[in-house]
């Protein structure tokens, strides 16, 4: 039995730590500090302001990710000083529990709502590609040859509607098990992702979308046509002024905004993404909410019906405009999109305004001006074309 003397007590080799951001959000960071040099891995997950219980409560989430990941690197720190491959000892984890795994981390972190779902949604097919192995299919056996036919089988499997998954969710749930093994290499629970062994052509590739979006003029001509519900009109062209989606218009409160010298900012957290976004506003924007001055904090700053009723106002209003385009809410933002490419702003401004994640997800506006581009070169030359005939006859 040991007296009287010191415990020593060694040094943390990974420390959590926060940089604060000029929005007033803190970025975590692990700060590792090994054989006297320093290193360090930002973690991409964000403290928003705490100006309320929800967002106390998004940071009491985000913390225990970020402590989470801090235990896993010490633990594999610790391994590697052993000598024990942390490889052999995460092998034999079950593919299933490695799944539920990572999808109660990335539910704590920014990913967001719709890559759990994906993730959600690739779990439950996969489940039906294995049928009992996937109960007992451990990592190590994951192989290539594995995931090119879950490719196939997404390709083929029906819904419960009996229709084939459209060609963007065979995208979105083979690329929810292609960051799962990224992720699981990058713990070391596997030696490598087995999908980078694929072929290129072999992995579902995202088909080109068409986005559905009003040029200024026809986002002009609704504002000066009627609507039977004001507060969707309001809404809706906030949206086209601002690109938020429907899940963050109904969720904005008075106390969202604030005022900075003459211009008006909203500072909100995307219901979608959980990321902090810090906006100005345009004078179009603005002019949607009418006084800002004097609303109460916790106040709804829209009162908008459900879904279905939403389509159906939108729809009439669109048809009562003259327009003749399938538009939903949705179709706002995109609006807004085209519209700030139109008048100059550059794609990687864009992003940002939008809260895109990645910058490959804005490029598709570019392809729709390019296209209106396109239009408005081929509209000279047919213009000419005409007035040369005229001149002729």
């Amino acid at each position: 039995m040991v007296h009287n003397k010191q415990i020593i007590k060694a040094k943390e080799p990974v420390k959590m730590r926060f940089r604060e951001l000029a929005d007033g959000s803190h970025s975590i960071y692990l700060d590792y500090y090994i054989d006297g040099r320093r290193s360090y891995e930002f973690l991409k997950l964000y403290l928003v302001p705490e100006v309320d219980a929800t967002s106390r409560m998004i940071n009491r989430h985000i913390l225990q990710a970020a402590n989470m990941i801090k235990a896993k690197r010490v633990i594999m720190l610790v391994n590697e000083r052993a000598g024990i491959s942390n490889s052999t000892i995460h092998s034999v984890m079950l593919l299933s529990d490695y799944i539920e795994q990572h999808m109660r981390e990335s539910a704590l972190t920014h990913r967001g709502t719709s890559y759990v779902a994906n993730c959600r949604n690739m779990r439950n097919h996969l489940r039906g590609f294995l049928g009992r192995r996937f109960g007992i299919l451990r990592m190590k056996e994951v192989d290539a040859k594995l995931c090119r036919n879950f490719a196939e089988y997404l390709k083929r499997v029906r819904t419960s509607t009996g229709k084939r998954l459209s060609a963007v969710s065979v995208h979105h749930y083979f690329g929810a098990l292609k960051s799962v093994l990224t992720a699981a290499a990058k713990e070391e629970v596997i030696a490598d992702n087995p999908i980078e062994r694929m072929k290129k052509q072999e992995i579902p590739k995202r088909p080109v979308v068409t986005r559905e979006y009003l040029d200024a003029d026809e986002v002009a001509r609704l504002s000066v046509t009627a609507c039977r519900n004001a507060e969707v009109k309001r809404a809706f062209l906030f949206s086209c002024f601002t690109g938020l989606r429907i899940s963050d218009i109904r969720g904005l409160r008075w106390k969202d905004f604030k005022r900075v010298g003459d211009a008006w900012y909203f500072s909100i957290v995307m219901q979608k993404t959980q990321e902090p976004i810090v906006n100005k506003m345009n004078e179009e924007a603005v002019k949607c909410l009418g006084s800002l001055s004097g609303r109460p904090d916790e106040q709804m700053v829209f009162s908008l019906p459900g879904a279905s009723s939403l389509g159906r106002i939108i729809s009439q209003w669109v048809r009562q405009a003259g327009i003749d385009k399938h538009v939903t809410f949705h179709t706002a933002r995109h609006s807004y999109a085209t519209m700030a490419l139109m008048a100059g702003a550059d794609i990687y401004t864009i992003s940002k305004l939008l809260g895109h994640r990645s910058i490959a997800t804005t490029t598709v506006y570019a392809a729709v001006v390019d296209a209106q581009r396109d239009a408005a070169t081929d509209r000279v030359s047919n213009y000419f074309q005409s007035r040369l005939k005229s001149l002729k006859e």
